[in-house]
């Protein structure tokens, strides 16, 4: 089992690394779920600068393994659709070579204590519900609370909202 070296908060020059992940985990994640015409114009290129803005805004934590190469990131804060109370998982993205092996629970463990540090006392998690990652939510607590229909590529999918409580 690799493990990663350490969990560490990103910072601005992980905007590029950060970005390819999260197009790559797109792509490994949503092939089967999402049109690929949608995802083969996603570009890192593109993201690169919505994770710049993000890191600026709050804390992005990134998992880097032995050899200290960046191989996911998760970020959170505060819900972007309920009002006070409530975090937000925003991304949780690991790439597959590195999934099962407990590096996204600790990612996901990291953006959860620094939600309970903002004064959260529950967080929500939106999942497609095509994903199998959904179940890794549901193992930690996460209680399926709302589903709404969404659209990516053309194509009409199903997303669950989970409550998880801090």
């Amino acid at each position: 089992m690799r493990t990663p070296v350490f969990i560490r908060a990103a910072v601005l020059e992980d905007a590029a690394v950060i970005a390819r992940i999260h197009v790559a985990s797109w792509r490994e994640t949503y092939r089967e779920i999402i049109p690929e015409a949608y995802l083969d114009q996603l570009s890192a290129e593109n993201r690169e600068a919505g994770w710049r803005k993000s890191l600026t805004e709050g804390p992005v934590f990134v998992a880097l393994d032995q050899t200290n190469e960046v191989i996911g990131f998760a970020n959170g804060g505060p819900s972007r659709g309920s009002k006070g109370t409530e975090g937000e998982l925003y991304a949780l993205y690991l790439l597959k070579t590195h999934q099962g092996e407990g590096t996204g629970k600790r990612l996901f463990d990291h953006v959860l204590e620094d939600l309970r540090q903002q004064g959260f006392s529950s967080c929500l998690v939106h999942v497609l519900a095509d994903n199998p990652s959904r179940f890794f939510y549901e193992r930690f607590g996460g209680r399926l609370v709302f589903e709404q229909r969404i659209e990516r590529g053309g194509k009409q999918l199903m997303e669950y909202t989970y409550r998880i409580m801090l």
